[in-house]
């Protein structure tokens, strides 16, 4: 009697081989193989997905505070400027945002006493910011607004600083600077060689 598993000798079992009337038989070929990791790929990318969106999990991206150093920023529970005050983030100090905006308003998460509160956004950078503190001068052709905060309004007392004119960078985005005169674009501004 014969042994069905047995093979001439030049042929040799591998995994996933079968042994079928004498002849062997691979059950794994280069386009199972193919056509197999494809299918697991969109089931892991469909299972990540619907986990999202069953447990609400988004991607939280770092932001950064940027303001004067030795200043501070309030978080307050709702996105308003009378909102109640839930503690506050120092220059520099960066935390997590899920990316709900709302009226100029920034979402935080885990931040101060609370799990979820609100910075305003012409505070907040998406780049980590650096601490200056050298003397830059302004190189606009004519002058350029000094701003209350990035993107904000002129500031009131000396709302430009003309071609020329010098201010202490504090920290700086690569975007926008503070400087002693307010937030000023960096484009308008290099370092003084005075």
């Amino acid at each position: 009697m014969k042994n069905l598993l047995t093979l001439p000798r030049q042929q040799e079992m591998r995994i996933g081989d079968v042994v079928m009337n004498h002849k062997k038989y691979s059950i794994f070929s280069k386009e199972k193989i193919v056509a197999f990791v494809a299918v697991l790929a969109v089931a892991v990318v469909i299972g990540v997905a619907i986990g999202a969106w069953c447990f609400g999990e988004e991607a939280l991206a770092t932001c950064w505070v940027m303001c004067k150093p030795g200043s501070r920023v309030e978080i307050r529970a709702t996105p308003a400027k009378n909102g109640v005050s839930e503690g506050w983030l120092d220059c520099g100090d960066s935390f997590y945002t899920d990316g709900e905006s709302e009226d100029g308003w920034i979402r935080c998460i885990g931040v101060g006493d609370a799990e979820i509160g609100w910075i305003y956004s012409g505070y907040v950078t998406t780049r980590k910011p650096e601490k200056i503190g050298e003397r830059y001068v302004c190189v606009a052709n004519n002058r350029v607004a000094c701003r209350k905060w990035m993107a904000g309004p002129q500031i009131d007392d000396a709302p430009w600083m003309y071609n020329g004119q010098f201010c202490q960078v504090f920290i700086s985005d690569g975007e926008w600077a503070v400087t002693n005169r307010g937030y000023i674009k960096c484009e308008w501004i290099e370092v003084s060689v005075e």
